[in-house]
């Protein structure tokens, strides 16, 4: 008979859910906005009724479940099931999410960083398959990262490890929120491209399509690139070396084989993918950097929600 779990992946806009068959097939699916103008309980509730449609959807009972898997945004303590003070989730302060979960479904629930959970379900069925040392890069309004090594997450004595963003790449950089200075998601992620297209062009008022975009984006810099400025090119490049530089920073500490890179900021192709390997051939140790694949993440949503069960399965 097969197993049964159900994955959550907690986002501050949406909620979606997956059950999941032990051999990774997702049988339903649910989404539904976080609905944080109603608060935690709000939240919460929403939370729980996802778990409920999904399995209604699937056709199988609540009490079939093996485990429930929760990824959720950090800093969380995964040991004891706590979601300390996401960024993005304001009302959540140190909510014992595991056991209010225990405690309504009475079925065992695990929880874990959603980049974790993501990578974990992209080694498992998707962009590292077949991979027993991959790192999963989420390029968003942040820099989030998780990896596995040697076949199994790597968690680190509280859960934190893998922190991809918060590499430094510049001791005398601007102040990160984390407290450090220079760090990498400072310079490569969607808000850092749109910081430092910014800074140059006060600086040195290049001829640029960009003059005329008063609410820059990310997109539109990408939008720019793609129909040829020359300049936002050159921003795509200069972010892509960048992020590359700090990738090879994580490939000499984790020896992995390979890197998926997810969030909005891929959506750009090669425009971030080609300066991205460039510089790891560059920079990386020889014997190594020849080898390691820089390629996009497979699965969408599907990621965390596999991950969150698959570590459900296997904690």
């Amino acid at each position: 008979m097969n197993k049964w779990y159900v994955g959550v992946d907690l986002g501050g806009t949406n909620i979606v859910s997956g059950l999941i068959r032990e051999d990774g097939e997702v049988a339903a699916r649910d989404k539904r906005p976080t609905r944080q103008e109603a608060g935690l309980e709000g939240s919460i509730r929403q939370m729980k009724d996802s778990v409920r449609a999904v399995v209604e959807r699937g056709g199988v009972s609540i009490h079939e479940l093996a485990g429930i898997g929760i990824g959720s945004p950090g800093p969380i303590d995964p040991f004891e099931g706590i979601v300390i003070a996401p960024e993005n989730l304001p009302a959540w302060r140190d909510v014992p999410l595991k056991r209010i979960f225990e405690d309504e479904f009475g079925i065992r629930t695990i929880l874990d960083n959603d980049a974790n959970m993501a990578a974990l379900g992209e080694q498992w069925k998707g962009a590292g398959k077949n991979a027993a040392d991959f790192l999963c890069v989420t390029l968003g309004t942040g820099i989030g990262g998780g990896a596995v090594c040697g076949g199994k997450l790597l968690k680190g004595f509280n859960g934190n490890a893998a922190e991809i963003g918060h590499i430094t790449i510049d001791h005398n950089g601007p102040q990160c929120p984390c407290g450090n200075r220079g760090c990498l998601e400072l310079y490569a992620s969607a808000t850092g491209i749109v910081r430092w297209t910014k800074v140059r062009m006060a600086i040195e008022s290049p001829e640029t399509a960009l003059t005329e975009s008063p609410d820059m984006t990310a997109r539109t810099i990408f939008e720019a690139a793609r129909d040829g400025d020359d300049f936002a090119r050159e921003m795509f490049d200069r972010t892509g070396t960048l992020l590359g530089i700090g990738l090879v920073s994580a490939i000499n500490m984790l020896n992995v084989e390979v890197i998926a890179i997810g969030g909005g900021m891929a959506d750009a192709g090669d425009l971030i993918f080609e300066p991205v390997q460039r510089t790891i051939l560059e920079r990386g140790l020889p014997g190594v950097r020849e080898k390691v694949r820089v390629v996009p993440v497979e699965l969408g949503e599907d990621a965390a929600l596999l991950g969150a069960a698959k570590n459900a399965m296997e904690t």
